[in-house]
């Protein structure tokens, strides 16, 4: 696998995340003060994220949307 193999499958998992993590906060009902609020990460920060400024995320930023919106890791991530 190349570097820019890499690179796009990054690319691929941080699209999934902020496209699950997006339906799924709609679906529940909950603004984005909610969620960050409900996952311990900045309001400002998950802004970022959700806006793809920032393509690094944490294993506790992570784990914080999963419990924030109760669902896996894995569902996180999948490509929907």
């Amino acid at each position: 696998m190349t570097m820019q193999d890499r690179v796009n499958q990054n690319a691929g998992i941080y699209g999934n995340l902020v496209k699950q993590v997006s339906e799924m906060t709609k679906a529940r009902g909950m603004s984005q003060l909610d969620l960050a609020t409900k996952s311990g990460i900045a309001e400002e920060r998950l802004t970022s994220i959700m806006r793809g400024q920032s393509r690094e995320v944490t294993l506790r930023e992570l784990v914080g949307l999963s419990l924030a919106l109760e669902v896996s890791l894995a569902a996180l991530l999948a490509d929907s």
